[in-house]
């Protein structure tokens, strides 16, 4: 589909949902609705859509995913060369949509022969950081790193590891933390 084309098309959905599109970098962002007042939906209400093919952008993935319940927000993770990466995330206005979009999509065939993988998303706040000096506490880690939310992780993670980044004068190393107990032992 052609850029122009494409362009035209999310236009006319913004224009008809009343809605903002921002474009990042990495992603693209559609939401939150208009009029939403008070704070994002409680954690189990984004679900991560994979296997999408390069071609598919907001304009088709909004109705898609407006079957199941209203979206807040929809984050089209994109390349440098404006395709998309092949995932989104899509977050619901509640728990209960994102269940239904995850048992109604799952294995959805959007093209001939391409099925996506619909699961809930990992709300990962916690990132794993080595390198740090032994003779740091766990106090001085937490007063020099801290996430409130897996998108703000998420946003760290990836400046991170993009660049050779210091903390207490030591190199770092950083990816996700895994839900497992680490050999070592933070001191209290």
């Amino acid at each position: 589909m052609s850029d122009i084309f494409r362009d035209m098309k999310l236009l006319a959905l913004t224009e008809k949902l009343d809605i903002v599109l921002y474009n990042k970098m990495d992603s693209e962002k559609y939401g939150p609705p208009p009029g939403w007042i008070g704070p994002p939906p409680a954690k189990g209400s984004e679900i991560f859509i994979g296997k999408l093919p390069r071609d598919v952008f907001e304009h088709e993935l909004v109705p898609l995913c407006e079957q199941f319940g209203k979206i807040y927000e929809l984050r089209l993770m994109m390349d440098y060369n404006g395709e998309n990466r092949g995932y989104a995330f899509v977050t619901y206005t509640n728990n209960e949509d994102a269940s239904k979009a995850i048992k109604g999509l799952d294995d959805f065939e959007i093209r001939p022969n391409r099925h996506i993988g619909v699961c809930k998303s990992v709300d990962n706040c916690r990132l794993f950081i080595g390198g740090i000096p032994k003779d740091k506490n766990k106090d001085e880690i937490m007063n020099e790193i801290k996430y409130e939310s897996h998108r703000a992780a998420a946003m760290a993670r990836r400046k991170l590891i993009a660049n050779s980044v210091k903390l207490f004068d030591h190199e770092i190393a950083v990816d996700w933390a895994l839900n497992l107990k680490h050999k070592w032992k933070m001191k209290p």
